[in-house]
C-alpha cells in the first residue's frame, strides 16, 4: 500500500488515444483520487474545467483536431479554470523544439515524455504535490481575490522554515507586484539573489523595475537571463515591452522576432510582433505576422477580430486590396457572425472601400458598422473604435466620429496612448483641431465629474456622490478611476450607514471591472480589501 495517496483530490486526464486514457487512469487509480474524469479531445477539456475544479489534470500535447494541450493550459488559466495550488503536467510523445517551447511558454508544473510508466508518474507528482504542500489557505485567498490575505498566510508560513520555501517566496514576490508593492518586491528579489542565482528571482526583479519604469536596470536583468538561458523566451518579451516604453521600436521588434522564432505558437507574441513591425514600417513583417497570430490563434482564448481587421489594414498599406477582401470574408466565418463580427466585417470592409475610392460602397459599410455601434457600443474594443472614427471621417460623417470618439475617450480618459491615437485619426482626416478640442474637452468633463464627486465626499455628503459616480459608470462602464470611484463612494455610505448587504454587491461588480481592466491597479486591490473587512465585520456582528 502506498505511504502517501491522493485522498480527496480530483483528476482530469485529457488523452485523444482512448488506450493511453485507459493507462493513465491506471496508473492514477492506486492512488486512490477522490474522482478521476476523462476527456478525448481539448473542447471537452475545456467543458470538464468549466463544470467542476480539479487538482491534477494529466493533458497530452496533440489532442488531434481543435485546441491542443498547450491551448487547454493557455484558456485554463486565462479563465481561472485552475486553482492556485492544481497540478498541470503536460505529457507528448513530441520532442520538436516548436512544441517543447510552446508547452513550456505557459508554464505547466512538470512535463513528461511519453513513454513513461507508473514509477515515473508516482514519482514525479509525489515531488509536485510536496511543492504544493501547504499552499491551500493561499490558494483560497487568492481565488477570493484577497490578496493581501494572502501575502499574510505566505509570511506566516515562511516563518515556519517549510520544504517549499522556494514557491512561498515565489508567490510572495507574484503577490507583492500584483499589489503594486514594488519596493519590498525588489528588496525580496534581491536578498534571494545575494544567496544563490535563482532564474524566476531575477524575471520578478526585472519585471519590478519595469513596472517602476526603471528601464536600464530592467534590461540589465533581462539581459543577464537572456546570456545564461538563451531559450527563455520570457525574457525576450519584457525586452521588447522595455524597448517599445523607451521608444526603441527597432530594437523591440528584434527582441519579438527572436522570441517568436524560438516559440511561434504564441498568438500573443505574434501579435506584438506584427504591432510593432506596423510601427516601424515593417508591412512584410506585420502582415506575416498577423496572419501567423490568427493561424495559431483558431482555436486560442486569445483569438480576436482585431487581427483580422489590423491584417486587412496592413494589406491595404502594402496595395493588396484584393487579399485584403479575403480577410473580410475570413471573419465572418472564423467568428461566426456575432454582433461583434459583423461590426467588424463591416468596418475592415470600408475600410478597404475608402482606401480605393469607393465612397458609396464604404458608406454602405459604415451604416452597417454605426446600426451595430448603436446596439452594443460598449461592446467595441478600442482599437475598433478608432477603425470605426476614421471611417466616418473618411466618409464624412463627422457627428458619428465626434460620437464614437467621446465615448471613446470617457472611458479612457487617462490613458495616454488611445487620447494620442484618437488626436492621431483626426489629424490624419485634416481634422487636428477638431480632434484636440474634442478630446481636451471630453477629458476636462471626466475630470470635472470626478472632482464634483470628490468635494462631494470631503463635505459628507455620501449619497449624492454615490449617486454622481454610478449614474458617471452606466455610461463609461470601461473607465477605471470613475469605477474606483464609484466603489471608494458606496464603500464609504456603507461604513456610515452599516447597510452591508446593501452596497456591497455593487461595490463588488465596479471593483470587478477594473480587476478585469487593470488587474494590478494599487487602489483596487486597498478597496477590494476594505471591502473583505466590511463584509466580514458584517457576518460577526
Amino acid at each position: 500500500m502506498a505511504l502517501w495517496n491522493l485522498k480527496n483530490k480530483k483528476v482530469l486526464i485529457v488523452e485523444d488515444h482512448q488506450e493511453m486514457r485507459a493507462i493513465l487512469q491506471s496508473i492514477v487509480e492506486p492512488l486512490i483520487p477522490e474522482e478521476i474524469v476523462t476527456a478525448k479531445n481539448g473542447e471537452e477539456a475545456i467543458e470538464r474545467l468549466e463544470e467542476q475544479q480539479f487538482d491534477i489534470v494529466f493533458c497530452d500535447y496533440n489532442l488531434g483536431n481543435g485546441r491542443d494541450g498547450q491551448q487547454v493550459l493557455e484558456e485554463a488559466k486565462y479563465r481561472e479554470f485552475l486553482p492556485f495550488n492544481a497540478i498541470f503536467v503536460m505529457c507528448t510523445a513530441e520532442n520538436t523544439s516548436e512544441m517543447v517551447m510552446g508547452a513550456i511558454d505557459y508554464l505547466p508544473d512538470d512535463y513528461i515524455s511519453k513513454p513513461f510508466n507508473r514509477t515515473v508518474i508516482h514519482s514525479r507528482l509525489k515531488k509536485l504535490l510536496d511543492r504544493k504542500n501547504n499552499l491551500t489557505d493561499i490558494s483560497l485567498s487568492m481565488a477570493d481575490k484577497d490578496y493581501r490575505k494572502a501575502l499574510s498566510q505566505c509570511d506566516a508560513l515562511l516563518k515556519t522554515k517549510p520544504a517549499n520555501r522556494s514557491d512561498l517566496l515565489k508567490t510572495k514576490g507574484e503577490l507583492l507586484i500584483t499589489l503594486g508593492e514594488f519596493d519590498q518586491a525588489v528588496d525580496m528579489y534581491e536578498d534571494i539573489i545575494e544567496e544563490r542565482d535563482i532564474p524566476w528571482a531575477y524575471m520578478g526583479l526585472g519585471k519590478t523595475y519595469f513596472f517602476q519604469k526603471e528601464y536600464e536596470e530592467a534590461l540589465q536583468v533581462f539581459s543577464g537571463l537572456i546570456k545564461s538561458n538563451p531559450s527563455n523566451v520570457a525574457a525576450y518579451d519584457w525586452m521588447a515591452k522595455i524597448h517599445e516604453a523607451m521608444g526603441e521600436l527597432d530594437k523591440a521588434q528584434q527582441m519579438l522576432a527572436i522570441g517568436a522564432s524560438k516559440s511561434p505558437k504564441s498568438l500573443v507574441r505574434q501579435r506584438h510582433l506584427a504591432q510593432v513591425a506596423h510601427k516601424n514600417n515593417d508591412l512584410e513583417t506585420a502582415t506575416s505576422s498577423y496572419q501567423k497570430a490568427i493561424n495559431v490563434g483558431q482555436h486560442s482564448c486569445y483569438k480576436a477580430t482585431d487581427d483580422y481587421n489590423a491584417l486587412a489594414k496592413t494589406l491595404v498599406e502594402n496595395n493588396k486590396g484584393n487579399e485584403a477582401l479575403q480577410v473580410v470574408a475570413k471573419i465572418e466565418k472564423d467568428f461566426k457572425n456575432t454582433p461583434q463580427a459583423k461590426m467588424a466585417a463591416a468596418l475592415t470592409e470600408g475600410m478597404i472601400h475608402s482606401s480605393s475610392g469607393n465612397e458609396e460602397a464604404a458608406g454602405k459599410c459604415l451604416q452597417q458598422a454605426l446600426d451595430s455601434y448603436a446596439k452594443d457600443a460598449q461592446g467595441l474594443s478600442s482599437s475598433l473604435a478608432l477603425e470605426l472614427t476614421d471611417l466616418c471621417l473618411a466618409t464624412g460623417n463627422e457627428e458619428a466620429a465626434n460620437e464614437v470618439a467621446q465615448n471613446l475617450v470617457r472611458n479612457n480618459h487617462d490613458n495616454q496612448d488611445i487620447i494620442a491615437k484618437t488626436k492621431q485619426v483626426f489629424a490624419d482626416a485634416g481634422k487636428a483641431e477638431a480632434g484636440d478640442s474634442l478630446v481636451d474637452t471630453t477629458k476636462k468633463e471626466i475630470i470635472d465629474l470626478n472632482n464634483s464627486g470628490a468635494r462631494l465626499l470631503k463635505e459628507g455628503k455620501l449619497e449624492e456622490s454615490s449617486e454622481l459616480f454610478m449614474k458617471a459608470a452606466r455610461g463609461m462602464p470601461d473607465n477605471v478611476i470613475v469605477n474606483l470611484n464609484a466603489a471608494y463612494s458606496l464603500l464609504q455610505l456603507m461604513k456610515k450607514t452599516g447597510k452591508v448587504k446593501k452596497y456591497s454587491t455593487r461595490v463588488g461588480d465596479y471593483l470587478e471591472r477594473v480587476r478585469t481592466l487593470d488587474p494590478a491597479n494599487k487602489k483596487y486591490h486597498d478597496l477590494m480589501a476594505s471591502l473583505k473587512q466590511a463584509t466580514l465585520a458584517s457576518k460577526a456582528a
